[in-house]
């Protein structure tokens, strides 16, 4: 049966919750995608950007970069590169306008453009965006590419940034998959509301946006929309500890058997100065 609650991981087994934050909140939420994607930064390090041990290369050392290196041409033979390449030019200069959101231009993925798309693991999703905006790369690892069509895990399908200084910010779309909140996939016509409360669901699924746990306190509003026979939780939050910024509004959809969450994240100057237009990316997003 449904089950409309927040869902934590314990013992790799479901775990209820009706909306009630998890304890030790303040301990990191980073997704182990994440780590391994630091990890992999670190270890991807060239020579030359910055002192190291004088001394000769050991033995060990030199068979391990070695075996590193041949993994990662297998892998590249293995299977095609998700990242998407970076076009940092404004997406007014390419995307077509967004029908009454004037200076906005409507993003809509191609059949190919996401991993998860190329697998039909999902369907395709639009939002609007000023025109400044561009986009940037997604790290393969963060990407979907290796597990689709079956990921135990949420991965990223964009992002998108804002100019710099007070007018920026930051996009991400997000997906996860369904059975990390509900048991049972989505009959034709039902939402978001059937796998989880308002509460439940960002408890939930807040740390993928922050990168840290989310407090109760945190979340400033709140708001059930439907649109289209689509219900959609659109919040609004003011996370001091978040790594992404102070100020997060997100909107999140469930369809088949995925949960979308678009996130758009701001300092707290960038969210003074522009926080109508921060508001308007994230309601106009559509699945």
């Amino acid at each position: 049966a449904m089950m409309p609650v927040g869902v934590r991981s314990v013992g790799g087994s479901v775990g209820v919750g009706r909306g009630v934050p998890p304890s030790g909140r303040r301990c990191c939420a980073l997704r182990s995608s994440r780590a391994n994607v630091s990890a992999a930064r670190a270890s991807s390090r060239q020579e030359g950007d910055g002192p190291t041990q004088a001394g000769p290369v050991g033995r060990r050392q030199a068979m391990e970069l070695a075996a590193t290196l041949a993994w990662v041409a297998g892998a590249g033979a293995r299977a095609p590169l998700a990242e998407a390449v970076e076009r940092p030019v404004e997406v007014g200069s390419y995307l077509d306008a967004a029908a009454g959101l004037p200076g906005f231009f409507e993003f809509v993925p191609g059949g190919q453009e996401t991993p998860a798309i190329r697998a039909g693991t999902i369907g395709k999703y639009k939002f609007a965006m000023p025109g400044t905006w561009i986009r940037r790369t997604v790290a393969n690892i963060l990407s979907g590419n290796y597990c689709q069509p079956r990921c135990d895990e949420p991965w990223t399908e964009v992002l998108f940034q804002g100019p710099k200084g007070t007018k920026g910010g930051s996009l991400q779309v997000i997906v996860s998959p369904l059975n990390k909140l509900s048991r049972s996939s989505l009959a034709p016509g039902e939402s978001i509301d059937k796998v989880g409360t308002m509460d439940g669901i960002i408890f939930s699924l807040g740390p993928n946006i922050t990168g840290n746990t989310i407090e109760e306190e945190e979340v400033a509003s709140k708001e059930a929309k439907k649109i289209d026979g689509v219900t959609y939780y659109w919040y609004e939050l003011d996370t001091p500890y978040a790594k992404t910024g102070q100020r997060q509004v997100a909107s999140i959809a469930a369809k088949d058997n995925a949960v979308f969450v678009m996130a758009v994240s701001a300092t707290s100057k960038q969210w003074q100065e522009n926080q109508d237009d921060l508001r308007k990316i994230v309601q106009s997003f559509r699945i």
